[in-house]
């Protein structure tokens, strides 16, 4: 009786259910074996990171321990081809009793990387508890493709030939081919035409694309930006300078050689203005403008009897093409007070006589000019104007000729001495009868309205980008 209690008792241990019979093909009905012996523990790797620069490690023992397993992992040597990458993961690792596996998180850093192919390389370096299996070292690979920030950059006006060059440029060569898609900004105030599809190939940085502006017949004077911008990039993350401005001045820069022939005044860019039909004061009959980088060009032509009748002449200069700034002119002659223009600002007030003897006076022999420092909105002759005494040709100068009663007359002034270094500046100019109590003969701008004097705006004249 007692044989058969203990065999009963050894059947109930023996089974989870005592009314089932063990099924020994059923693997919930094995238990986890443990040995006493020390297993072998082994690591295996996802093969490369993922998105987000994240893997897994994962140590495994060839059968479960009756201890804890711990297991030190270290970094190791990355294959030959192939650069290390920085990563951050559990270097002390602990399998519980009983268990046969622990994952470790691996984080990677791609800050800072060139392109090329990476790889963070681990292995176990001891274990407690447990053998090391060989060749216990894993290798998590990573391929990086620098994508490089890439700007634009653009000259700030178009030339004369209609052109301005705008480059792409990225801030590293990267491995693999950048293509940027551009567009033309729809707050553009002119019309251009370019490659839109760029390509940067793989190792270089520039590309350079040459972009044209459309003049349509009869543009007025002024400055048309063009607003160029970067909508797409692949391979490439945009940089700080995505979208340019490349002003259309027009007229264009007109370089003018001062040697009394005027046939390159005749450049259909310049700007000109002519005295209208039945205008009062009507013997300045033309006046064009022009400019290059460093110097700005103005060119008279007006009725002239000879060298033997006086000729007094002003010329009014606004530098900054800025109304509000500057003085203005209470009269148009002694004996005439209003308005010469409609608005003012001007700066420099030039005074000479246009002949000298027998030919035309060369604006630089002697004196002349004189600049005003009194307040914004004030009359010339309120304060604050004084002449600067001696100055060089290099300052002011200017070649005439005169012909069948006509005087022509080319005048060069220098951009640095005068203050024109920004995009427009404006110009007024009269001629007087010295001997008639300096009465007005000759303005230019002006306009007309039932026979009687009108004024108009000084003439402007759009300035190509300044170079000293």
């Amino acid at each position: 009786m007692g044989a058969l209690l203990i065999a009963a008792g050894l059947f109930v241990a023996c089974s989870k259910d005592p009314g089932k019979t063990p099924d020994k093909t059923d693997p919930s009905d094995e238990p986890t074996p443990v040995v006493t012996d020390e297993p072998t523990v082994s690591i295996s790797a996802d093969a490369t990171f993922n998105a987000d620069m994240e893997a897994k490690v994962t140590l495994t023992l060839s059968a479960a321990a009756a201890g804890d397993v711990k297991v030190k992992l270290a970094k190791a040597t990355v294959q030959e081809g192939k650069s290390e990458i920085a990563a951050d993961y559990l270097k002390n690792v602990t399998i519980k009793a009983g268990e046969t596996k622990a994952e470790v998180e691996v984080e990677a850093d791609a800050m800072g990387l060139e392109s090329g192919e990476y790889q963070a390389a681990i292995k176990i370096d001891s274990a407690e508890g447990a053998k090391v299996a060989d060749n216990a070292v894993v290798y998590i690979g990573y391929t990086f493709i620098f994508n490089p920030e890439v700007d634009l950059h653009a000259d700030a006006q178009f030339i004369s030939d209609k052109t301005a060059k705008l480059q792409v440029s990225l801030a590293k060569a990267t491995t693999a081919d950048v293509k940027i898609k551009l567009e033309t900004d729809a707050e553009s105030k002119a019309s251009v035409t370019y490659d839109s599809e760029v390509v940067i190939p793989a190792g270089e940085t520039t590309k350079e694309i040459v972009v044209t502006v459309d003049i349509p017949d009869g543009l007025a004077s002024g400055v048309y930006p063009v607003i160029i911008k970067i909508a797409e990039a692949e391979n490439a993350q945009l940089g700080k300078s995505t979208s340019v401005t490349i002003n259309l001045v027009y007229p264009f820069s007109v370089p003018i050689t001062l040697d009394g022939l005027f046939e390159d005044w005749e450049d259909p860019s310049i700007a000109t203005y002519t005295c209208p039909e039945g205008a009062f004061y009507p013997d300045i009959k033309v006046m064009k403008l022009a400019a290059t980088p460093t110097h700005a060009f103005v060119y008279l032509e007006f009725a002239d009897p000879g060298f033997e009748v006086g000729r007094p002449f002003d010329l009014f200069v606004d530098p900054d093409g800025d109304p509000s700034t500057g003085y203005t002119l209470t009269s148009i002659d002694n004996d005439t007070a209003g308005d010469i223009f409609t608005s003012y600002g001007g700066k420099w007030y030039i005074e000479l006589a246009l002949h000298d003897g027998d030919h035309y006076n060369d604006f630089h022999s002697w004196g002349g000019i004189y600049r005003y420092d009194g307040a914004d909105g004030q009359g010339v002759f309120s304060g604050g104007l004084g002449s600067i005494g001696a100055f060089e040709a290099t300052m002011m100068c200017a070649v005439g000729a005169w012909a069948d009663g006509v005087g022509r007359l080319e005048i060069q002034l220098n951009r640095t001495d005068f203050g024109m270094t920004g995009d427009k500046a404006r110009f007024g100019a009269k001629i007087m009868d010295g001997a008639n109590n300096w009465r007005a003969l000759g303005v230019i701008p002006q306009d007309v309205a039932d026979g009687k004097f009108k004024p108009a705006d000084m003439a402007e004249l759009y300035l190509p980008a300044y170079a000293q």
